[in-house]
């Protein structure tokens, strides 16, 4: 018995291995035909299971999650690290090729009234500028772009008038951003010619294209789509032709640029770029292989503040399509309605980009279970689908909308509108040129908004009364600064003797003509140019920077800064004790640095009180980057005990920041640890003693933002862990988030725009706001 039962386990263990083996072959030669392979695996641990997915999202791409049973693609690298999980799978036969559509030549004659057919690629383009060409009035093709491998992407643009920028609603369809899933490739061509054909006899219709600016993009993966060729959709790949999952390429709000690791693909940049020339206020993007409409967000579990209104709008939707379907269709999730991170998590993603990037509302809606239906059910699809099209649309009139103008010359103007108490993470909205026109879809309800611009005073309108499908208009005026305001900032304000500073012009007002500088200590000691560089400053103390612009009116205004800037005897660090405070410690680094590999540079601060701080604030810290990264530490000793252990740890190129540290006994001594293998670039601290120990319940001084004025790099160093960082330009506008990051992090701005900006971040400890001024 005892050897019957060997037997039977194993061979159940030589089956088993056998089974995987065939598996990884499988999806090896699946890999090496069509640079994608299609899988699905098992996750027993339902408490692990949604942890598991947010780690494997990150390396495959995630298709589907039924129960616990996962769906999902990988291109070769992609299937290579979810092998490193060691997850039993099964590949799976791609849906482009469980059933194959009937091959027409391309000359056939289709049935465009049943619209039974996919389109080839010639056809899709022929029937695109065919559109422009019976409703020239009505409708334009626009080029935005090209594939990797040089096919179209196309969108028809609609509006009752395409010469004039009405101020009306941008609304955006777009479908088969990934190419084997074509349910909405064809229902978008369709719904195309409704419009075009229904436009001027049918009440809705007209309402909509004499009311919102139409844009619609049937195929947004023409490569993946016709991957077989373009004569057909058989074989077409979810991927693009560089093996990319389009859908998880885009920026990300928690995860930043690039979050698959791939630099962003000519298609994505084509509706980047597009999104970026548009304001839309609402889109949808479509999908398939489920029936469903997910809503933000995808990427994090917080809900959107507009969560109440996310919902309604789906559940309409759905119901909607319920009524005009049979049981059983788009019943997934909540009877067809979901939050896409509690169905599972993705990065990348089309929809949280429209959302937080371009602050405007996207859905993603998956809309056949079958990714390639066969051709006979597609008008099935339209009846089901083609009302909740038109009503999704029209939801991007209703909220609130208007025209933001100067009060002064009623000319319009671009401001921020954001719901008082209610927006966050993006979700408040803009006025744009030409027309100075904004619109809020909101959830009814009563807000206070209020209205804001650089150069502008703030307007706040209390209880703005919103019903659902209604359209509460809200015309604003902003008031202009009227007075000259002059202001600057500095390259540094703590340089050592002999160094040099530059200087920033932030003033404010209409038609600057002149700059008059004065530089107390500083060499010139004048300047008339409006940003002078290269202050000299050879002596030692603390001195008064003063700037008085005039406007061509004759009227100025005077910024006086008293003892702005800071010059300091330097003073190289060594392994001694010191009785100089207040002044800049160096460390020259490299070759001459005061410490070897693996050595403690040990420093102690004798301030000459007991009960006193000694603040380092460090201005420059540059550590080259090991491939295996070892750590540098920081500590303060009190000659007693530890006071303050491991400040930083950190490698790259941002140090600890600001560190403070109180005595007892009238000394302190600074520990500083290298482990890396060669010579350190070095670094510059500034050191000041103080017997008011005050500043050290402070947390704000142990926040350090630097440079000031940056050109290419903004590095942010805290006693804490940073909980999230926002970026805003002075409009108002976000330019960079990041949800979490370490006591140090920097942010990359070479490609931002010279100016003023506002730095807010949230840490354990803090919250903090600093203006900065990018070169």
């Amino acid at each position: 018995m005892k050897k019957i039962l060997l037997l039977l386990i194993t061979v159940f263990i030589t089956g088993f291995l056998f089974s995987q083996n065939a598996n990884l072959q499988n999806a090896q030669q699946t890999l090496k035909e069509r640079g994608e392979v299609y899988f699905k695996f098992t996750l027993d641990d339902a408490k692990l299971m949604h942890k598991s997915l947010l780690q494997l999202t990150r390396v495959i791409s995630i298709d589907n999650v039924k129960g616990n049973e996962v769906y999902a693609y990988a291109n070769s690298n992609e299937f290579k690290n979810f092998l490193d999980f060691k997850i039993d799978f099964d590949v799976l036969t791609p849906p482009s090729l469980l059933y194959k559509p009937t091959n027409l030549s391309v000359n056939a004659t289709r049935n465009t009234d049943a619209w039974d057919f996919y389109p080839t690629y010639d056809e899709y383009i022929n029937m695109m500028n065919q559109f422009a060409t019976d409703y020239p009035s009505l409708c334009e093709v626009v080029n935005i772009g090209y594939s990797n491998e040089g096919r179209e992407l196309l969108f028809i643009h609609i509006n009752n008038d395409l010469s004039t920028a009405e101020g009306e609603p941008e609304f955006m369809y777009t479908s088969s951003i990934h190419g084997d899933e074509l349910t909405g490739y064809v229902l978008m061509l369709r719904y195309i010619d409704y419009l075009l054909q229904n436009y001027g006899t049918n009440s809705e219709v007209t309402n909509l294209v004499d009311n919102i600016d139409i844009w619609i993009n049937p195929l947004a993966n023409p490569d993946g789509t016709f991957a077989g060729g373009n004569n057909t959709v058989w074989g077409a790949t979810r991927t693009n032709a560089n093996n990319i999952d389009m859908n998880r390429n885009y920026a990300d709000p928690q995860a930043g640029p690039h979050p698959d690791g791939n630099e962003y693909q000519v298609e994505t940049v084509a509706f980047m770029d597009f999104a970026e020339e548009h304001h839309f206020v609402m889109s949808c993007n479509m999908h398939g292989g489920a029936e469903v409409v997910n809503y933000p967000w995808d990427t994090w579990s917080e809900l959107s503040p507009d969560n109440d209104w996310w919902y309604m709008v789906s559940r309409q939707y759905a119901d909607i399509v319920h009524d005009n379907s049979p049981a059983g269709y788009l019943t997934d999730r909540d009877n067809g309605i979901t939050n896409g991170y509690a169905w599972y998590s993705i990065t990348g993603g089309r929809q949280d980009y429209m959302n937080y990037f371009q602050n405007c509302r996207e859905v993603t809606l998956e809309i056949s279970s079958a990714k390639t239906p066969p051709e006979n059910q597609l008008p099935n699809f339209w009846e089901y689908n083609y009302r909740s099209f038109n009503k999704y649309m029209e939801q991007s009139m209703y909220g609130f909308s208007g025209i933001v103008t100067n009060e002064l010359t009623g000319d319009p103007i671009e401001a921020k509108v954001f719901i008082d108490n209610h927006d966050d993470v993006n979700t408040w909205v803009y006025s744009y040129l030409p027309n100075g026109n904004y619109h809020r879809p909101v959830f009814e309800g009563s807000y206070d908004v209020t209205f804001s611009s650089y150069g502008y005073y703030d307007k706040t309108i209390v209880d703005v009364s919103v019903s659902n499908e209604s359209i509460t208009e809200l015309n604003v005026e902003l008031t202009p600064y009227t007075s000259l305001t002059a202001d600057f900032t500095a390259s540094t304000t703590t340089i050592s003797t002999g160094g040099s500073i530059d200087f920033t012009d932030n003033s404010w007002g209409n038609d600057i003509v002149s700059w008059q500088w004065t530089f107390e200590g500083g060499t010139p000691a004048t300047s008339s140019e409006r940003n002078p560089t290269g202050i000299v400053y050879s002596e030692t103390g603390d001195f008064d920077v003063t700037l008085i612009v005039t406007d061509q009116s004759g009227d100025t205004d005077t910024k006086l800064k008293e003892n702005y800037i800071h010059a300091s005897s330097s003073y190289n660090m060594s392994n001694e004790t010191v009785t100089t405070c207040n002044a800049l410690f160096l460390d020259s680094g490299g070759e001459n640095s005061n410490y070897s590999d693996d050595e403690d540079l040990v420093m102690t601060f004798l301030p000459g009180e007991t009960n006193s701080s000694v603040k380092m604030e460090f201005i420059e810290f540059n550590v080259e980057t090991q491939a295996s990264c070892n750590y540098d530490y920081l500590e303060i000793y009190d000659g007693n005990s530890i006071i303050a252990p491991v400040i930083g740890r950190w490698c790259g190129t941002s140090g600890p920041g600001t560190v403070i540290a109180t005595n007892d006994d009238g000394a302190l001594t600074m520990y500083f640890h290298s482990d890396n293998s060669v010579n350190l670039p070095g670094w510059k601290a500034i050191v000041t003693c103080d017997s008011n120990v005050g500043v050290v319940d402070n947390q704000k001084a142990n926040v350090l933002v630097f440079p000031n004025p940056a050109t290419s790099e903004v590095r942010i160093s805290s006693n804490s862990e940073i909980l999230n960082i926002t970026l805003s330009d002075i409009s108002g506008r976000v330019v960079y988030y990041l949800e979490s990051a370490d006591k140090s992090h920097s942010i990359n701005t070479g490609n931002f725009d010279r100016g003023i900006y506002l730095l807010s971040f949230n840490s354990r400890n803090d919250k903090f706001t600093k203006k900065i001024v990018l070169n």
